[in-house]
């Protein structure tokens, strides 16, 4: 993850923190377990940088299984 500064809006904060708590509360314990919440941050942080606003999408992006390669 690098260390770059991102610049939200006080709303954005509030809508990304919100979507953060929904994903991470949407997972069973067992995914938790074996999840990260950072990876779901970084998701929606990824998202919202790049002009998604929409909670459900943000809540979306974030959920989706990641793609290795």
């Amino acid at each position: 993850m690098s260390t770059q500064c991102r610049h939200f809006s006080p709303e954005a904060v509030k809508n990304i923190q919100a979507v953060l708590d929904l994903a991470w509360r949407s997972l069973s314990p067992e995914q938790q377990l074996q999840s990260n919440k950072t990876l779901l941050a970084t998701r929606i942080l990824d998202a919202a940088e790049a002009g998604e606003r929409s909670p459900a999408r943000l809540l979306m992006l974030a959920l989706m299984p990641a793609i290795d390669p």
